[in-house]
């Protein structure tokens, strides 16, 4: 009994062995080891960003009066300051070049003003005059009623 005891624990031992990855079989083992790959994060593609439209700077129109001096285009209302004469030219030593005279208050439609800030060019009656800038201003005298345009926009 002793001898058989020790037969079936060695049988159980072998089949345990066995079952346990222990291998007998020697040289011909083979043993296959996995590597586990990494997932690959996504990188998110970028949006091209546009490129701006080059805008160009507008170049200002301009004029060139008899005398040469030169006239950048420029709508503004103007009200004369003092008496001023308006010229066909920008040069006060000749005194045939008069259009008219204003008074104080007298409202001018400007079209211009020269290069230098010194002259105005006014719009009398379809016809182009200049001014001294010292004799007008941009802002409407006292008791003096603002045009329509200008009433309209302060309601």
């Amino acid at each position: 009994m002793k001898k058989s005891r020790l037969l079936i624990a060695l049988a159980g031992l072998t089949l345990i062995a066995s079952g346990c990855g222990y291998s007998t079989g020697g040289e011909d083992s083979t043993v296959t080891v996995i590597k586990a790959t990494p997932t690959p994060t996504a990188t998110p593609t970028p949006i091209a960003t546009p490129t701006p439209a080059v805008t160009a700077t507008p170049v200002p129109e301009t004029s060139q009066t008899a005398s040469g001096v030169k006239i950048i285009k420029k709508d503004a209302t103007y009200y004369a300051n003092n008496e001023a004469n308006i010229r066909t030219d920008c040069v006060t030593t000749d005194q045939t070049n008069i259009i008219q005279s204003t008074k104080v208050g007298d409202q001018l439609t400007g079209t211009g003003v020269s290069e230098d800030g010194q002259w105005i060019e006014v719009d009398i009656n379809g016809q182009k005059g200049y001014v001294s800038a010292q004799y007008v201003t941009t802002e409407a005298p006292a008791g003096t009623a603002a045009p329509a345009a200008d009433q309209a926009a302060a309601q």
